[in-house]
């Protein structure tokens, strides 16, 4: 009995951790306003250029040895792209997880 406590302790565990983070997927803000990440983040984004004609925007998240820059590329006024590159622990917890998003 107490070989299956363990392994039920840990699955709790791992699900209250998943609990409070974005969605996974590559495209959870598609059509929204960028003010919809912003708002999730907690925080105006780093840096902000264009490409290809498309405003890019970029949040810098963790520290130097390991970090995630989460990457929005807008078509207009609503988000067409959101994805992440970098440790994908840290990428994983805002759902940023990598796709191809172009200019990376």
């Amino acid at each position: 009995m107490r070989n299956l406590a363990i392994p039920a302790a840990m699955a709790l565990a791992l699900a209250a951790c998943s609990l409070g983070t974005f969605n996974s997927g590559t495209n959870n803000y598609k059509g929204q306003p960028l003010s919809a990440v912003i708002a999730r983040l907690g925080w105006p984004p780093d840096e902000t250029q264009t490409i290809d004609g498309q405003k890019v925007y970029t949040w810098t998240v963790g520290q130097s040895v390991q970090q995630c820059k989460v990457r929005v590329v807008m078509a207009g006024d609503v988000i067409d792209a959101y994805e992440g590159s970098g440790d994908v622990n840290i990428c994983g917890q805002y759902g940023a997880l990598s796709g191809g998003l172009k200019g990376f």
